[in-house]
């Protein structure tokens, strides 16, 4: 086998472990997401603190809301898609959105 021939095939299998190496960090970002990012069905206050980003007064006037998700038969917990739908309801993106226009 020439030197050439040699050369060329360990170049393809660097590259080979170039990809794989690539592959799985990957892998592990999607996962390490995943974990980060996923949240159970039913949230703890805190857990819906630590999403929401507020502290326990705002949390308290949020829960005293009639129209906010709170499922009171096991403990207090949040639903977390309805909570993400009560986000998407309350945001006033339109109104914004028609203000930013008006000013260009």
């Amino acid at each position: 086998m020439s030197v050439e021939k040699i050369q060329e095939l360990e170049q393809q299998i660097s590259l080979l472990k170039i990809q794989e190496l690539i592959k799985q960090a990957y892998e592990q970002g999607i996962e390490d997401a995943r974990s980060k990012y996923s949240y159970p069905e039913l949230l703890t206050r805190s857990e819906a603190m630590s999403l929401l980003k507020v502290g326990e007064t705002k949390m308290s006037e949020l829960m005293a809301r009639q129209d906010f998700p709170v499922f009171r038969e096991a403990g207090v917990k949040i639903p977390y898609r309805l909570l993400m739908k009560w986000i998407e309801k309350n945001t006033q993106i339109h109104e914004i959105s028609g203000k930013f226009n008006k000013a260009i």
